[in-house]
């Protein structure tokens, strides 16, 4: 054999740690990288360090940065993404080269689908050893097109320049067009060389301001809202960039505001104008249906949102979106309003209240007796007169969302009962993490009304299991002082329950709640619904209170008379807790 170590470079044999140490430069292009990354403000990254992957790991300590290691690549990304959710920033992940990468995958693809930041760093083959088929350890054909057919964009760089290059647009990206995961694969020669940059080039430029819509766009919208008796706002996942805004922006138009998934918690959903994240309901549907203007705020309008409904409106469909594309999709609009939604719903506000206040003095038409008479909202007899925000009657939505509570209710009375009895002992400011579980959205996504946004993490389009508990890890360490619980099946916890032991280790006081229905439940119904006999739906099930006891967390059986006194004992027990709740 030879007498180099061909993975670091290191002499074979070394005994001392700092003799092996000593032969690396200070400053790497791993370091310079890792730079970069800190001044952004990242100080958590997720992974399992690897042969190849050393380098990364070695000026974590120095440089204030966090490496939480998972039981699994799988769970460092979807831990990565709640992190992210919750700190505002991407999650960053770091694997090894080879399977460490591969694994990673299906956080990266949630991201992808869910329209969400993440950085990915891999080593990569040294320059020159691309596609020889060698046997080299990890040996992939192109891990870097085979990631790259997943997320936004997936390059081997050739410099650390490159790659550090490659983060600050990212960061920009992030910031101004529709955020997407990104992947950045470093030769391991070139990892582990002098970083070819200054300590200047890694750091944080500036990322500019929100881009506003064209005011010609935001003019058009502004009338076609001004002029609507019965508005409605849809709020995506792209709405939250408006922050506060959004709430004025509904308030001033006396306009109900239903949310995707994503979008959960754009406006504070125990408010009277909100009618939650229910796009699947058919009752929804109905209520979108017969307004007379729809606004969209930074949704594509997915099919798995709608589960296949038409919520066309009577009037027009206004879009707002920061990529053009999105506002085609799935839902042609009428007038088309381009760009980030943290600018343009401050513009739709102040044209409004320019509007309203030029029919205040009695320069616009829709002014004086019509505006004081009060009946011009809902009369039928308005015409062609615009209803301005100042003259509208506050929307009685009792009646809708009865009937969308009871909808929920019956497409799983069980579930909407123990959703409803957890989220009675829950704290108001709780994180709940969900999974693809019908727990969560036939249950979790109708009765957890979410106070802020991204207090229930989910992944409606992507719909994988083995999400929701690390990406309750990801979140608890993001906001340690804010409770957070993970709700799901017990088939989607089986996906990830080796992170119990990333949890008990790290010391995090986190309620994990397995709801027990013996295996996939909604496989085994759509077998049913097509006259298949279930097969291979139906699953053994592990004693999950000795698992969990197994791991160092303490498990708590439950059954639903008993289910809100062990969720209660759970919150107030230090450390992970299982609660097993068989239905």
């Amino acid at each position: 054999m030879s007498n180099e170590n061909t993975v670091t470079g290191a002499p074979a044999g070394s005994e001392n740690p700092a003799d092996a140490a000593s032969s690396y430069p200070e400053r790497t292009t791993a370091r310079a990288v890792l730079e970069t990354l800190r001044g952004y403000g990242i100080d958590t990254v997720f992974g399992i360090p690897g042969t190849h992957s050393l380098e990364f790991y070695r000026p974590l300590r120095e440089l204030g940065i966090r490496p939480i290691t998972t039981r699994h690549e799988q769970g460092a990304s979807y831990g990565a993404d709640g992190w992210s959710q919750v700190r505002g920033l991407p999650g960053v992940v770091i694997t090894t080269s080879g399977p460490g990468l591969l694994n990673s995958l299906s956080g990266a693809a949630t991201a992808y689908a869910e329209s969400r930041p993440m950085i990915l760093l891999s080593p990569g083959r040294p320059v020159g050893h691309d596609f020889r088929d060698i046997g080299s350890l990890h040996e992939t054909k192109n891990p870097s097109a085979a990631v790259n057919a997943i997320v936004g964009v997936s390059r081997r760089v050739t410099s650390a320049a490159e790659a550090v290059t490659m983060i600050h647009d990212a960061m920009r990206d992030f910031a101004h067009s529709r955020p997407r995961p990104i992947h950045i694969e470093i030769p391991l020669d070139i990892l582990e060389a002098p970083a070819d940059v200054p300590e200047s080039a890694t750091a944080p430029r500036p990322l500019g301001e929100p881009a506003p819509a064209p005011e010609a766009d935001v003019a058009a919208a502004v009338e076609a809202l001004a002029a609507s008796e019965r508005p409605v706002i849809l709020a995506g996942g792209g709405s939250l960039a408006a922050g506060s805004h959004l709430l004025e922006l509904a308030e001033l138009l006396e306009a109900p505001v239903i949310t995707t998934t994503n979008g959960k918690g754009a406006i504070p959903e125990k408010h009277r104008l909100s009618l939650g994240a229910d796009l699947r309901l058919s009752t929804a549907h109905e209520f979108l249906r017969s307004r007379d203007a729809l606004l969209v705020i930074g949704s594509k309008v997915g099919e798995a949102e709608l589960w296949g409904g038409d919520i066309t409106p009577q009037g027009p469909v206004v879009r707002v979106d920061i990529m053009r594309d999105q506002m085609l999709c799935n839902l042609t609009p009428d007038v088309e309003v381009p760009g980030n939604s943290a600018a343009v719903v401050p513009q739709l506000l102040a044209g409004l209240r320019a509007r309203a206040g030029a029919a205040g003095s009695g320069d616009a038409a829709g002014s004086g007796d019509v505006a004081d008479s009060g009946d011009v909202a809902g009369s039928g007899e308005a015409g062609d007169v615009a209803v301005e925000p100042s003259a509208r009657t506050a929307p009685d939505l009792r009646e809708v969302f009865d009937a969308m509570d009871e909808e929920g209710r019956t497409w799983a009375p069980e579930l909407a009962a123990l959703n409803e009895t957890i989220m009675d002992v829950v704290p108001d400011d709780t994180i709940l993490a969900g999974d693809s579980s019908q727990v969560t959205y036939m249950g979790s996504t109708t009765f957890f009304r979410a106070p802020v946004p991204h207090s229930l993490l989910y992944m409606g389009t992507y719909a994988t299991l083995g999400y929701g508990l690390p990406a309750a890890i990801g979140a608890k360490l993001a906001a340690p002082e804010r409770p957070v619980v993970c709700l799901v099946g017990d088939g989607a916890l089986m996906f990830s329950v080796q992170e119990v032991m990333t949890a008990v280790e790290l010391g995090l006081d986190l309620p994990v709640i397995c709801v027990d229905n013996g295996g996939y439940g909604e496989i085994r119904q759509n077998m049913v619904d097509r006259s298949i006999q279930p097969l291979g739906v139906d699953l053994a099930q592990p004693d999950w209170v000795r698992l969990a006891e197994g791991f160092g967390a303490t498990g708590l059986p439950a059954t639903m008379d008993t289910l809100a006194d062990t969720v209660r004992t759970a919150l107030e027990t230090k450390g992970t807790s299982l609660v097993h709740l068989k239905i």
